[in-house]
């Protein structure tokens, strides 16, 4: 199965108990949640930003004093996983849902964004690469900045895999694109 490239993003609500089938996050769950209207899709992903990284985990040696060599590694930390990209375009929407504040609007129509207070975001991602397949990251952490590219300003996103706090619901999750695109018959983005 290959995972290469970005074809398209999508971030919402964590993943809740509703997303589970059978103890388990299933791929039509999952086919639910990028149909849900709480669910948003990246319009532009800025060119050479997306990246998915694992940092190593942190492990711990413990010598044997007398050979001077290792007699067991003990993991006292995991790598945190790692999702970025730069949205090139964006709604003033998207500033509120990934960096809070509020959006400003006059005659109900969207004028403007202003900044609020810091806050701790956390959403769902789902990301589809070119070759079809899905990584999912069921509860992030959601950092979102100014990012300047190409002397335009992006809005910068890194998205940290959490533990979940449903029970059952893992942090990350990789689908074949066959299995999410064809339940129910209907394409997903």
């Amino acid at each position: 199965m290959k995972f290469i490239g970005i074809s398209n993003i999508c971030y919402g609500e964590p993943f809740d108990s509703s997303m589970l089938s059978g103890g388990k996050v299933s791929s039509a769950k999952v086919k639910a949640w990028l149909s849900a209207e709480t669910t948003k899709e990246v319009k532009n992903s800025h060119d050479g930003t997306w990246g998915y990284t694992q940092d190593d985990p942190q492990i711990s040696d413990y010598i044997n004093e007398l050979t001077g060599k290792p007699y067991h590694r003990d993991i006292t930390r995991e790598g945190s996983k790692t999702i970025k990209w730069t949205m090139g375009e964006y709604e003033f929407e998207d500033l509120v849902n990934l960096q809070n504040g509020e959006v400003l609007t006059e005659s109900n129509v969207d004028v403007g964004w202003q900044s609020g207070k810091v806050t701790l975001v956390y959403k769902g991602i789902v990301a589809k690469t070119k070759t079809g397949n899905y990584i999912c990251f069921s509860n992030a952490h959601i950092t979102a900045k100014n990012d300047q590219q190409d002397k335009a300003l992006g809005l910068g996103v890194t998205a940290v895999a959490m533990e979940s706090e449903v029970e059952n619901i893992k942090d990350e999750y990789r689908f074949k694109g066959s299995a999410i695109d064809t339940v129910s018959g209907n394409s997903q983005p």
